[in-house]
């Protein structure tokens, strides 16, 4: 137990220390301050009732992870390759931490550094939003649960296939291919163009949004009928399941990759 929290914590900061990391987090954070955040602010007719809370924190988190979990996944693209590449892998197999632990472990410790950027941004915008007189005290606790149950599965689903694809493709090629993903399989109204985008393998956190705040709208078209919490609660089994099976697939190809070299 003791090496798995170290793998995890070694995997957190050398994912943090990386210069490129933070630029650009710190460009993209620029992006939403500017277009999103400041506006906001002038706007100071626009104060977030208690009965519009719940609503407002929803939509407040999911217009961060529209593109949040797209840099996350890009970002984490090459850190397994890495290990190998960097003769790091070699040294690991020489500890008692087994290659399930290891995986586990740093799969926990790159998903704790890109949700660092997005906890950030989200707590530092809810509290200005509130110290501005623009909500109520109140509007921390629904800003706190949009955040674990729309952002935090996007980035947990998007980290673990960061991890495993790029094990059996270019790097640079998975990442054009992810980018083009993400907007496809999730942002993409279905009435424009074929997509998943509305069924339970989107990840962007349209099914939470919609079932836990009442934002009956969608980033591209207008919402006819709501999904229902019993149909949110879905979308995150499948999620979590598709997770479950990706890292448990990474676990079995090290396996075979260590019985042939």
């Amino acid at each position: 137990m003791n090496h798995f929290f170290k793998i995890t914590n070694y995997e957190f900061k050398m994912s943090v220390r990386r210069t490129g990391f933070w630029i650009t987090y710190a460009l993209l954070i620029t992006f939403y301050i500017v277009s999103i955040l400041i506006p906001s602010m002038d706007r100071t007719g626009d104060v977030i009732g208690h009965e519009k809370i719940w609503q407002s924190a929803g939509n407040f988190v999911f217009t961060f992870n529209v593109f949040m979990p797209l840099l996350a996944g890009i970002l984490s693209a090459d850190r397994m390759q890495r290990d190998f590449r960097n003769g790091i892998r070699e040294l690991q197999r020489s500890t008692p931490l087994s290659i399930s632990a290891y995986v586990l472990a740093k799969y926990l410790g790159i998903l704790l550094s890109v949700l660092l950027p997005m906890a950030f941004l989200v707590a530092a915008s809810g509290i200005i939003t509130i110290l501005t007189g623009l909500a109520p005290l109140e509007y921390l606790w629904p800003l706190f649960l949009a955040f674990l149950s729309i952002a935090v599965p996007a980035h947990a689903f998007v980290v673990a296939f960061s991890l495993a694809c790029p094990l059996i493709m270019p790097l640079r090629v998975y990442q054009v291919l992810f980018t083009g993903y993400w907007f496809w399989g999730n942002l993409l109204s279905p009435k424009a163009f074929p997509t998943i985008s509305d069924t339970l393998l989107n990840v962007a956190g349209q099914y939470p949004l919609q079932a836990y705040f009442n934002v009956t709208y969608s980033s591209t078209y207008k919402v006819v009928q709501a999904f229902t919490p019993v149909e949110a609660v879905l979308n995150l089994i499948v999620l979590m399941t598709c997770i479950a099976i990706v890292l448990f697939t990474v676990n079995r190809y090290l396996h075979w990759q260590e019985k042939h070299t």
